[in-house]
């Protein structure tokens, strides 16, 4: 019997344990990470969401007049952090972004970006700290820092958003005749420049 009471016993104090770390980690999960506090807040207006809009659409034509003139041609785009979020803000309004809240600041040389996801029963709150390179004239998201609220992750973690990322932008680029040739951040802004290959 004392064999039985025992081993209820130590089953019992596991499930306690089980219950208090989970309670924590949800506790932990809920916190804004680290990066928040490194972060500023962007005044968003409906005008730089527009100018967003009308940048790339620019960009689109200038790589369209390049494809039909068969002539290789560069092009560059200057984003603000201000219409970039502005953006962001208009597509979470418009329920296309599975997120409650959404920031991004550019530095000099490298991103911060926070983000409160849609998780049924909590507010998961992320933060990144990253930076945007040219590899083999491909574009490479280099994550220095991943953080779920104020749980302790694996460098591992890291990882795994940098090929998460890494392999969103390279699909979206992959139907574009365009070589990225350079990329910057740099006071709020971002700045990308590529060169259209359409010629023979």
């Amino acid at each position: 019997m004392r064999v039985i009471r025992g081993f209820i016993t130590v089953i019992g104090l596991i499930g306690i344990l089980v219950i208090v770390a989970l309670l924590m980690g949800y506790y932990l999960f809920s916190l804004s990470p680290q990066v928040k506090t490194k972060m500023i807040p962007v005044a968003v207006t409906a005008e730089a969401a527009q100018n967003f809009d009308q940048k790339l659409e620019a960009v689109e034509t200038q790589i369209d007049e390049a494809v039909a003139a068969r002539e290789n041609r560069e092009v560059t785009l200057a984003i603000s952090e201000k219409e970039v979020n502005s953006k962001l803000i208009e597509l979470l309004a418009e329920g296309e972004l599975p997120l409650n809240e959404v920031l991004v600041n550019f530095h000099e040389g490298y991103f911060l970006a926070y983000a409160v996801m849609d998780v049924p029963g909590v507010a998961a709150k992320t933060g990144a700290q990253g930076r945007i390179h040219i590899v083999d004239g491909e574009v490479k998201i280099v994550i220095d820092d991943f953080d779920l609220g104020k749980l302790p992750l694996p460098e591992a973690a890291n990882n795994g958003v940098e090929e998460l990322l890494n392999v969103m932008v390279r699909l979206r680029l992959a139907d574009l005749p365009l070589e990225i040739t350079d990329i910057e951040l740099s006071n709020h802004e971002l700045m990308a420049a590529g060169l259209v290959k359409a010629g023979d």
